[in-house]
């Protein structure tokens, strides 16, 4: 699973594939959804807005907002029901994505890449742990996105158009392996700049789903403040254990006494 994804405030310099990216910032869709314009940087939960690049008509990488969970563009319905009965499309499984009717039509056509610091997972309650780089490179997660609008005048005053995406995962890694049994699927170098090629096959597509690792990746625990939607601080990645270690393979356990006192723990 990936349900909280952290940005950088400005994105580092960043080349995919031996390209610089000049990332044009797209402009304002006419009508779009008011909460858009709400930049959110630390513990970006499902419904609010994170930054996303894609290509446009014109083949040229553009920066945009995007809300985090995916409402089809067939979706039916105002918008506040539209995004209660579409709540759980922030992940998009790799093995359904063709299959479930939600992802099947952005997978082809609508394909984008999420930069982020990093990401947080649960292997229980009472243990967020902080994933990222090492060295603080971006991460680029893999994602489909979609627009969807409401053609009914109780949306007209709040944005009808809702720009949107989902961030597709794999079986984890070995060292992702230790945290949760999901992982989002990170791009790195021509593969993340194929992702984003128009015209793409299922078959093309299914040879991006490979489950990711890296010597760079560390993941360490934070504290409880990152389990509170509203706590956008940067507190939510702050560490109050060393990291895990890369070796081995095995899950990460907690003994009882932590999971009691999870803020007590510390270098």
């Amino acid at each position: 699973m990936c349900g909280r994804l952290n940005q950088f405030a400005k994105l580092p310099a960043l080349s995919i594939a031996g390209r610089s990216l000049g990332l044009a910032r797209r402009k304002s869709r006419a009508r779009e959804d008011r909460k858009s314009a709400v930049q959110v940087l630390h513990n970006i939960c499902p419904t609010d807005y994170a930054d996303a690049f894609h290509l446009d008509a014109r083949d040229e990488l553009v920066l945009e907002p995007m809300r985090f969970g995916l409402l089809p563009a067939w979706a039916r319905g105002c918008k506040a029901e539209v995004a209660k009965k579409f709540l759980h499309t922030f992940n998009a499984r790799c093995e359904s994505v063709f299959d479930l009717a939600s992802f099947r039509l952005p997978i082809l056509h609508r394909r984008c890449l999420i930069p982020v610091r990093g990401w947080h997972e649960w292997p229980s309650r009472s243990s967020p742990f902080f994933i990222h780089r090492r060295d603080e490179a971006p991460l680029l997660l893999a994602g489909l996105w979609e627009v969807w609008e409401s053609c009914l005048p109780e949306d007209a005053a709040d944005g009808p158009v809702v720009t949107s995406m989902s961030v597709i995962t794999t079986p984890p890694g070995r060292y992702l392996g230790k945290f949760h049994d999901r992982s989002p699927l990170i791009l790195e170098g021509d593969a993340a700049w194929q992702w984003l090629q128009p015209g793409l096959s299922k078959d093309d597509l299914r040879a991006f789903f490979q489950p990711y690792d890296s010597p760079l990746l560390e993941a360490f625990r934070v504290s409880l403040a990152a389990n509170q939607a509203r706590n956008k601080s940067e507190e939510v990645f702050r560490p109050i254990a060393a990291p895990v270690p890369q070796e081995g393979d095995a899950p990460v356990i907690l003994e009882p006494e932590d999971e009691a006192m999870p803020g007590l723990k510390l270098f």
